[in-house]
């Protein structure tokens, strides 16, 4: 059992590996945080910087604690959300998510992708030298958003370590990192966490809803408790989760090849954003599997051997997006095999 009150849910043993760390005051110099979307790796590396800058072991209370929580201390610097043309361009509200210094970003070339680049590690790495006492904390969110040059201006930053700097990565597709990257981290794998974890937590935050809304929420999270929360909490973003799989089960069930497409374009924009629907695909299948077992339809072209195929394919397409191809290539030739 855990001896803090992590801002998480799941993942017990995982954060018992990050309280021996600290209680027995072998803390790494770098810590990768990796796993699926959703499943509170953010939170917990959030918690755990906050941690080993609070005096009263995160106590919540303290000024330090405050500020973390408002990404506004000093020696606590957090790269979430990016300045990019024409989607986010409020630096002040991207200040919430991403406390240093992004105008660069705004000038020409500017901007117009999550990419993070050379640019953005200058600005991101300025902190370090900065004089202050305690650790300094640098969490980073989705790493693999690095490109190449970036990635290997970091490697050198990992390679020799400021003193009392401590760098919490984060990452949703371990693969696409340089090995030499993830060789110099402690890596604290996070999984997906069980249904009855997180039906306990949504009836211990959310005592309004149904039995039924219950079930769905449960459902829909597919073992990611920050989702299971936004969609307990947020009624639109439940009901476009639910119309994104009506549009899954149209792709399958009403095969249209100009749909196919559009869905395609729309859903290449990132490698996130393709991730994601691998992710929900997959999920989608597998239900749509145990369906067809359970209640067969005659004449049905999706047996449960072509829908094993499917998934089959599913895995097919995230190794060649971890080999770089070109994703809305890749997407479309998914579906068009659906």
């Amino acid at each position: 059992m855990t001896k803090f009150n992590w801002p998480t849910t799941g993942n017990e043993n995982r954060l018992l590996e990050l309280e021996n760390d600290f209680e027995s005051k072998r803390i790494s110099h770098a810590y990768l945080f990796s796993g699926p979307m959703e499943v509170g790796k953010l939170t917990a590396a959030k918690f755990f910087g906050q941690l080993l800058i609070c005096r009263n072991q995160g106590c919540r209370e303290c000024e330090d604690c405050k500020l973390i929580r408002a990404n506004t201390h000093p020696n606590f610097t957090l790269v979430d959300e990016l300045w990019i043309e024409g989607v986010n361009e409020d630096l002040e509200t991207l200040a919430r998510k991403s406390n240093f210094n992004q105008s660069h970003r705004t000038k020409n070339p500017k901007a117009k992708t999550d990419t993070i680049r050379i640019d953005d590690l200058r600005e991101i790495l300025a902190r370090v030298n900065q004089t202050s006492e305690g650790w300094k904390v640098f969490m980073i969110h989705n790493i693999e958003r690095m490109n190449r040059e970036a990635a290997n201006f970091f490697l050198k930053t990992l390679e020799e370590p400021p003193k009392n700097t401590i760098f919490l990565l984060t990452t949703n597709n371990q693969p696409l990192l340089l090995p030499t990257i993830v060789s110099r981290c402690r890596v604290i794998n996070f999984g997906n966490v069980n249904p009855t974890t997180i039906d306990i937590m949504l009836r211990d935050k959310f005592s309004n809803l149904t039995e039924e809304e219950l079930n769905r929420v449960v459902n829909f999270s597919m073992g990611k408790p920050i989702r299971a929360i936004r969609l307990a909490e947020n009624s639109t973003a439940f009901r476009e989760f639910k119309e994104y799989f009506e549009k899954l089960k149209n792709l399958v069930e009403k095969p249209n090849i100009a749909e196919k497409l559009a869905f395609a374009e729309k859903v290449s924009v990132n490698n996130m954003e393709v991730q994601k629907f691998l992710e929900n695909f997959t999920y989608f299948l597998r239900s749509f599997m145990l369906t067809r077992a359970r209640q067969p339809v005659a004449n049905s072209r999706y047996t449960p051997r072509k829908l094993v195929e499917l998934i089959r394919q599913l895995d097919s397409t995230r190794g060649l997006i971890e080999r770089n191809v070109n994703l809305r290539l890749t997407v479309e030739n998914l579906l068009l095999n659906i």
